[in-house]
């Protein structure tokens, strides 16, 4: 299958600041709340929820512009509304288990949980969210995925309603339950498997990989290969993303760290000829698996080679070089692209424009695995040393952001380093002046560092 578009290391510490607001001040309305008290509020008030999900920190504000009188008068009478802030390593939350969560949703289901409304980008606190909310009672009286739920549990498996199932799934972009997609497929012919549009849908719903409805989505291989590069790139990112995240999300329930393991090839396969990619993505998942699974020496390990040969080694320039030459389907040889004449005159144009884009990737990346290194290395001087290369890196590159240079100060106090840790996080500090809450911790920090009582 063709390139899908990577979530990089960093798909957890994603900045999203030009997309949603992040200020000083909180909004008081909704309020934060826990998950489960909100879902056993719904039910025994026997009223649907509004939640606004995010993995932020505690400055995250949930819409642009205040909540409007009306807006708020509807939560309050008509639905149980929360704010839920999750903790990102906690990937057995309700939540994470049904939802692949990389950026805030705001979310309306039924009161049992189930989506009747999936939104994911910022939302204004007055007209618009108005009408979401008036749209959700509309639909909440259709056919929901809800009542659909209700009928397959008590035994219904016309595939019409599992048609309709799947394609909730899909649109809410939720983890497919594999035994709707299992019990789907068992009701197709044949020739059903042959033909591409059942295919592509089929693997639309995100089958875990390798598995007996993946296999079967899979009959005709050599049909399926020879049109699959046919889709547009954005609808082929989609599925091979689905697929990925259904799987990836497979091998942490089961905690199988082999079905890690394919799923990292796969994505390997995906981003073929891009070298630098597809060796990035497929070392990613087995060691994203094993720091959620708390495996500390493996994870430290495995991070070590991956951030120094993904990130630390490589120039952000070649980067680009190699996707520039992806994107217009120019040959690579010997992990090379054989670019002519024009083609080097327009990358040269391109890549200037696109440096900082590619910089910014790379720094983050490399602020995360130190901050990964802090977390599972306590003493180990050789392994810290390897984190405050990859510090010094992002640094370079960024040198303005204040929690990079945090990061190095920790990483230096750690090594015993103290008068630089000192300086790091002056600079911090100062950078943080802007942010009265974070410029306070800064403060604070810097204190501890200096008294040694960090």
């Amino acid at each position: 299958m063709s390139q899908f578009k990577l979530k990089s290391a960093v798909m957890f510490f994603v900045y999203w600041f030009s997309i949603y607001p992040i200020i000083a001040q909180q909004n008081t309305f909704p309020k934060k709340d826990n998950y489960i008290q909100l879902q056993e509020r719904a039910m025994s008030e026997n009223k649907p929820m509004f939640l606004v999900v995010h993995q932020q920190d505690e400055q995250f504000v949930p819409f642009v512009g205040a909540v409007s009188k009306k807006a708020e008068d509807l939560l309050n009478t008509q639905f149980v509304s929360g704010i839920v802030q999750l903790d990102r390593d906690d990937f057995n939350h309700p939540l994470k288990r049904n939802f692949n969560l990389d950026k805030p949703m705001y979310l309306f289901t039924d009161r049992d949980g189930i989506p009747l409304l999936r939104v994911d980008k910022a939302v204004d606190g007055g007209l618009e969210l108005e009408k979401l909310l008036d749209s959700v009672n509309t639909l909440a009286k259709a056919e929901t995925l809800g009542k659909l739920t209700a009928q397959y549990r008590k035994g219904m498996r016309q595939q019409s309603l599992l048609n309709k199932m799947l394609r909730y799934y899909q649109t809410f972009d939720q983890y497919t339950d594999q035994q709707v997609l299992s019990d789907y497929i068992s009701q197709l012919a044949i020739e059903q498997l042959n033909n591409f549009e059942t295919v592509i849908f089929l693997l639309s719903c995100g089958p875990v990989y390798n598995s007996k409805s993946y296999l079967l989505a899979r009959t005709n291989d050599r049909m399926v290969d020879s049109l699959y590069s046919s889709l547009p790139l954005q609808v082929r990112k989609k599925i091979n993303n689905r697929i990925i995240q259904r799987t990836f999300r497979e091998s942490l329930d089961k905690k199988n760290y082999s079905l890690a393991q394919n799923i990292g090839y796969f994505a390997y396969q995906t981003w073929t000829p891009n070298y630098l990619r597809g060796a990035n993505s497929q070392a990613f998942y087995p060691l994203e698996y094993k720091r959620l699974m708390k495996d500390s020496v493996s994870y430290i390990r495995m991070a070590r080679n991956y951030y120094n040969e993904s990130y630390y080694r490589i120039d952000p320039d070649s980067l680009s070089r190699i996707d520039f030459a992806q994107d217009r389907q120019i040959k690579i040889s010997g992990n090379r692209p054989m670019l002519d004449s024009a083609q080097s005159a327009a990358f040269k144009t391109l890549v200037d424009k696109g440096r900082s884009y590619y910089e910014d990737d790379q720094a983050r990346n490399l602020n995360y695995g130190a901050q990964q290194i802090l977390a599972f290395e306590k003493s180990n001087p050789e392994v810290l040393f390897d984190a405050i290369l990859w510090q010094k890196k992002a640094i370079d590159l960024k040198p303005d952001v204040a929690q990079y240079r945090y990061t190095m100060a920790l990483l230096l106090y750690r090594v015993g380093f103290y008068a630089q840790a000192e300086a790091e996080q002056q600079k911090a500090a100062a950078l943080s002046k802007s942010n009265k809450s974070h410029g306070k911790k800064m403060q604070t920090v810097f204190k501890q560092i200096q008294s040694r009582s960090l």
